[in-house]
């Protein structure tokens, strides 16, 4: 296996985890945003459905740093590859 093939294969990992995240954080956003929205007298699931959406905001901060890390990596291995 060529460096070059290496680095394409971890690429579409990383672009099939990232996508399996946003869907995450969009089902996390949207069910916390339901619980927090909703006329239900109890008042746990309010914050559990707040604690939802914080965690959701997290995650997409924690993706968005992961996706730069993972590009500048592979832009450097790529870079690497072509110069050898």
């Amino acid at each position: 296996m060529t460096v070059q093939s290496l680095v394409e294969t971890i690429a579409r990992m990383t672009t099939d985890v990232a996508l399996v995240a946003t869907a995450l954080f969009a089902l996390s956003w949207s069910l916390g945003s339901l619980l927090n929205g909703a006329p239900i007298p109890f008042r746990d699931f309010k914050q559990w459905g707040s604690g939802l959406m914080m965690d959701a905001v997290k995650a997409s901060f924690l993706l968005a740093v992961q996706s730069a890390v993972f590009a500048l990596i592979a832009w450097i291995a790529s870079a690497l590859c072509a110069a050898a």
